[in-house]
């Protein structure tokens, strides 16, 4: 729907709502109470079929606030339910992921870095704090600022016991399939939980959060233009995506708009990290189901678009180009012949393994009607980027929310409904094909000028910034209190919500097919990750040594518990 029907069937919801602001075009807040907000949700959802995006949980010392964001993407713009929690010393809120699974992570999420219950929840364990962080302390409470300041220590981090509710993994019924933390088929550790009946997996569950960083915290304790480089290192792949993201929340909040030519570099440097991660993907795909033919071509034709990104950027990953403000660094006008030259190779080299994929009858066998995400159940895990695509969502924020210079640019969005892995491969493969002629038309069409402008001062308020990374949606949101750094800064990669859809495609799925169906959305565990395990003096917890003995102890309880003979690290 359009925004002017949005607005006048937002209109239902008046006793339910405390107040409506538009603080700018295609941006609306819908302010509540913690205990209409269950009936607000579940109206923009199913009534007004908004897709739901995420969650943001905020300290607002006064009270708390959990803000709903969803995404009206027809119309290009954003509502945000901001729901209010008065009771500081047992805050709760009803669940909404009773009927929207999208919501269950961010959830607990939420109460892990807050302490906000949330009633009716389906399961509560912790999901990204570690097992032994102490019970009631809640990294993004302000009160546990002025905690660390007066030199508060913890005391009271044990291990749980194996009924305690820290514990994060579940037993489960059935023979049980152990899949990570530690797996070929991962690059970052996860631990998957399969239980099966034979070879079919007829329930699963998944255990994120082994690498604790502190994105989001550490970005509270930076100046607004430090920032892109934390962020860019929330994922070497997405290290555009990110900052990109978060900058345009900050311009908005600063009503600034980046120099034309900016915006073109931006999306040259964008679309060139889209080609990396898919090529990539392919080749790694292609290595997991046995055909390293294709891995090997797609690795060496990615090398091509590394080189560019080094040449235009210094760096082939984590680029650091994108301020505030426009760019670090221009395209020189000579280097203009050589990208569109590398580029069209690319782009020849592309529709080589497009027509090797559809030539060849056995990855049609092995891929096709394997891992099927349904359109239905795809909009319930809000899945995003080429695995909603591949599930016929017609989703793509760069057209949706046109942001860089995708508007002046002609391209199109690649979707197919079968919602299966070979749909998957397709979506990617024709989206190269894609950043090819955005890329050659923006080169074509950069304009002259300067590439950054100089920003004074960050407002008080709060913005949005969206992204269309190779995996989908970047999401960042920031608060600003008028100062020189952000006092929330919230962070929602693609994978956050792409991982969890694995409830829906891989239960009556065969063991041999799992893993390909995880591999096939793409996911980036290091994107999910969010707390960081911290001391209350600030010192080192741990080092080499501790942690080598730690691991040898934790060696020696296994073995125990295994009533196996000592393992000895030397014999591993």
């Amino acid at each position: 729907m359009n925004q002017k029907e949005l607005k006048k069937r937002l209109t239902e919801l008046e006793d339910k709502l405390i107040g409506i602001e538009e603080p700018r075009e295609n941006c609306i807040y819908l302010n509540c109470e913690s205990q209409n907000s269950f009936a607000v949700n579940k109206f923009l959802f199913e009534e007004l079929r908004l897709r739901f995006v995420i969650a943001t949980g905020i300290d607002a010392e006064d009270c708390f606030e959990v803000i709903y964001h969803y995404a009206n993407d027809r119309a290009g713009s954003m509502v945000n339910l901001k729901a209010f929690i008065r009771n500081r010393k047992k805050p709760a809120i009803d669940s909404i992921a009773t009927f929207l699974p999208a919501a269950e992570w961010i959830e607990r999420e939420i109460h892990d870095i807050l302490g906000i219950d949330f009633n009716n929840h389906p399961d509560m364990r912790r999901l990204i704090l570690a097992d032994d962080w102490p019970e009631g302390v809640y990294p993004l409470r302000k009160d546990m600022d002025s905690k660390i300041a007066q030199g508060w220590t913890c005391k009271t981090s044990i291990r749980p016991s194996k009924k305690s509710p820290a514990r994060r993994t579940i037993p489960m019924k059935k023979p049980i399939l152990a899949v990570g933390p530690f797996h070929p088929l991962q690059e970052e550790m996860e631990f998957f939980q399969l239980a099966t009946d034979g070879e079919i997996v007829t329930d699963i569950d998944m255990r994120i959060s082994y690498n604790h960083r502190g994105i989001e915290k550490i970005s509270e304790s930076l100046q607004f233009d430090q920032v892109p480089f934390l962020v860019s290192r929330i994922c070497g792949i997405c290290s555009a995506s990110h900052p990109l993201a978060y900058v345009q929340a900050v311009e908005e909040l600063a009503g600034i708009e980046p120099p034309v030519r900016a915006l073109y570099v931006r999306t040259i440097i964008n679309e060139l990290e889209r080609i990396h991660s898919h090529v990539l993907w392919f080749g790694l795909a292609g290595h997991f189901i046995g055909y390293d033919t294709v891995f090997m071509w797609a690795w060496k034709y990615r090398e091509t678009v590394l080189d560019l990104l080094e040449e235009i950027t210094g760096n082939r990953n984590n680029y650091g180009n994108v301020t505030v403000g426009g760019c670090r660094e221009d395209i020189p006008d000579e280097l203009k012949p050589r990208i569109i030259k590398d580029i069209n190779f690319v782009e020849k080299k592309t529709n080589m393994l497009i027509k090797a994929v559809d030539d060849d009858p056995i990855l049609h066998a092995r891929l096709k009607g394997v891992g099927v995400l349904s359109y239905e159940d795809a909009v319930k895990f809000a899945v995003t980027g080429p695995t909603a695509r591949a599930s016929g969502i017609d989703i793509d924020v760069r057209r949706d929310e046109s942001y860089a210079a995708y508007d002046q640019l002609d391209w199109d969005v690649i979707t197919r409904p079968e919602g299966d892995v070979f749909a998957k491969v397709v979506v990617r493969l024709l989206e190269v094909v894609e950043s090819c002629k955005i890329i050659k038309q923006a080169v074509q069409k950069i304009p002259d000028g300067p590439v950054a402008m100089k920003v004074k001062q960050i407002p008080p308020g709060e913005a949005i910034g969206r992204v269309e990374a190779p995996r989908g949606e970047t999401f960042h949101y920031v608060r600003s209190d008028g100062g020189n750094r952000p006092v929330r800064h919230k962070v929602r990669a693609p994978s956050y919500v792409n991982v969890p859809s694995f409830k829906a495609s891989c239960i009556g799925e065969h063991i041999a097919d799992v893993t390909i169906t995880l591999a096939a959305v793409d996911p980036c565990y290091s994107c999910t990750e969010r707390l960081a395990v911290v001391d209350g003096e600030n010192k080192v917890m741990h080092d080499y040594e501790s942690l080598l003995r730690m691991s040898r102890e934790k060696m020696d309880r296994i073995s125990k518990d295994l009533g196996v003979e000592k393992l000895k690290l030397e014999d591993l």
